[in-house]
């Protein structure tokens, strides 16, 4: 009876995976309503995310206006949870920041001469948010986005140490890191399990060049889903791959594709299999995919301005199970679109 009790809970905790918790989770968005099965949007991830914190939550979000997380900021910081949130100076207006400035949470709005654009949360300071998603309801149900969640308190650690600089010392738009040894201490590679993760910060560390090497490793595919695509150098790197054979494609947010600064145009021209997204608003991913096993996703669009102006974030995981995730979805985008 002893032994079949044992085997009994081994089956349980072990074989079952429901009962281990995930380190990890993605979102997304479904504008067009379709129907995805186990995919939660990433607003329901984030108030899971404030509801389960206990001691503190400290949100960079480009644009805060969402009523119903704004309410459950405020319902963490009622239970004594120690909430900080920086924003955009440009955004920082409207009933949510009202509301959540009356609530007394604290929010510092950037000084930099470009956006504070990132979109990324600290909790409990073991679990970070991150991805495209502004705390919007156009982002919500209106435009296609992602954002993953991840369990790990040395990845929490590189994030907090963004969002302090922010926060605490008022500095936006860092170009360099202080200190002579700066750069060289400053932490950007995590091991969680068998998943490479190396996060990356607009301006300091020159993110255009890091995208850049990544592509140029790319042996089998690459794939993309870009908002906004200007970067001549990324580019021209991703043309130089697709003539060398490796399989190419991609789809651009429509509004802005025709201007004289999108890599859309130049890349029609190569043949490369572009296409222009079909959502009636807006396609709002900056993601790219590499060898169906890295995936770069977070704030930051392939411009100049996120490159040397803006407070971005990027963040590469190296996984064949995120990535199928992201394939998928970008699977769905790419056959929809034109």
């Amino acid at each position: 009876m002893k032994r079949i009790l044992i085997s009994f809970l081994l089956t349980l905790f072990i074989i079952n995976p429901a009962y281990s918790e995930p380190e990890w989770k993605v979102y997304f968005t479904s504008p067009s309503g379709t129907k995805k099965s186990a995919v939660i949007n990433p607003r329901d991830g984030l108030i899971e995310m404030l509801k389960n914190s206990k001691k503190s939550f400290y949100g960079a979000f480009y644009d805060i206006s969402s009523m119903p997380v704004a309410d459950e900021m405020i319902a963490a910081y009622l239970r004594g949870v120690d909430v900080k949130l920086v924003t955009d100076n440009d955004t920082f207006s409207g009933g949510a920041i009202s509301k959540i400035l009356e609530s007394g949470i604290p929010v510092i709005p950037d000084t930099g001469p470009g956006l504070m654009h990132n979109k990324f949360a600290i909790a409990d300071g073991e679990t970070v948010f991150t991805g495209s998603y502004n705390v919007t309801e156009n982002c919500t149900w209106k435009n296609n986005n992602n954002a993953l969640i991840i369990k790990s308190q040395e990845l929490a650690d590189i994030y907090n140490s963004e969002f302090d600089e922010m926060f605490y010392s008022g500095v936006f738009g860092n170009r360099t890191e202080d200190g002579a040894f700066r750069q060289l201490l400053k932490k950007y590679y995590v091991k969680l399990n068998d998943m490479n993760i190396n996060v990356y910060f607009a301006p300091e560390d020159n993110v255009e060049k890091i995208i850049c090497d990544r592509i140029n490793k790319a042996e089998k595919s690459i794939r993309f889903m870009q908002f906004s695509f200007t970067s001549d150098v990324i580019g021209e790197v991703i043309i130089k791959k697709f003539k060398e054979g490796v399989d190419v494609r991609g789809v651009f947010e429509k509004k802005g594709s025709n201007t004289e600064y999108s890599e859309y145009v130049k890349m029609i021209v190569e043949s490369v299999p572009v296409r222009l997204d079909k959502n009636r608003d807006t396609m709002h991913h900056k993601v790219i995919i590499i060898d169906d096993s890295l995936v770069i996703t977070g704030s930051f669009n392939i411009s100049k301005n996120a490159n040397i102006r803006n407070d971005e974030n990027i963040i590469i995981l190296d996984s064949p199970e995120l990535a199928l995730k992201y394939i998928e979805e970008f699977n769905r985008i790419y056959n929809e679109a034109k």
